[in-house]
């Protein structure tokens, strides 16, 4: 009998734990590809991971400590993937591209912070690109760890995403992807849904 409550008790607490998650999924899924229950024209620009990926898990660094998803503050966060300096002009413009996102949410632009993700937990930093991007968030990670964490597509090699971007929720879901080279106009209007439509961050 003890047994029985025991597991009952224990599925109470994992249905407690999982239900919002659950929820904010199911909630994206028909915001953006329910068209059967929302009105016309409600399209993402950038691809959703369903189920989301776990920002967590990336195993994150800033100056050789590791970076817990409560630092984001319950905000929600732009994530940009790049080489250890961000030297290149691709990875320059990605920047650019989030940045100006970022700006033109106006006074939603508190509610969302900008991270640059290496693929070494010691980059080293462009001062240049500090200067022109001071609210960045400059964090390593090991190559394995973040691989395994947004997974593959059949047929896809595994490599660093580089200046690829991502869209991660309040709760450390990381559930809307955008290629290199894709225009910050779409992040934006992505985010404007989804600002609008959250009531957490």
């Amino acid at each position: 009998m003890k047994r029985v409550k025991k597991a009952k008790s224990r599925w109470q607490l994992a249905l407690v734990i999982l239900m919002p998650p659950l929820a904010m999924g199911l909630a994206w899924y028909f915001y953006f590809f329910g068209t059967q229950f929302v009105p016309d024209g409600r399209t993402n620009k950038g691809e959703l991971l369903l189920p989301p990926a776990s920002f967590q898990s990336m195993m994150l660094e800033k100056n050789n400590e590791m970076f817990d998803q409560q630092a984001l503050e319950g905000r929600w966060g732009i994530l940009v993937f790049g080489d250890d300096a961000c030297s290149d002009q691709a990875c320059q413009e990605t920047l650019y591209q989030t940045r100006q996102a970022h700006l033109a949410l106006g006074r939603d632009s508190d509610r969302v912070v900008r991270l640059f993700i290496s693929s070494s937990s010691n980059p080293e930093l462009n001062q240049r690109v500090l200067s022109e991007h001071p609210d960045l968030i400059w964090l390593g990670s090991r190559k394995e760890s973040v691989l395994n964490t947004l997974g593959k597509k059949p047929g896809e090699k595994r490599a660093w995403p580089t200046n690829g971007f991502y869209i991660v929720d309040p709760l450390g879901n990381i559930m809307m992807k955008y290629q290199p080279g894709q225009y910050g106009g779409d992040l934006l209007k992505d985010l404007r849904k989804l600002l609008k439509a959250s009531n957490i961050g």
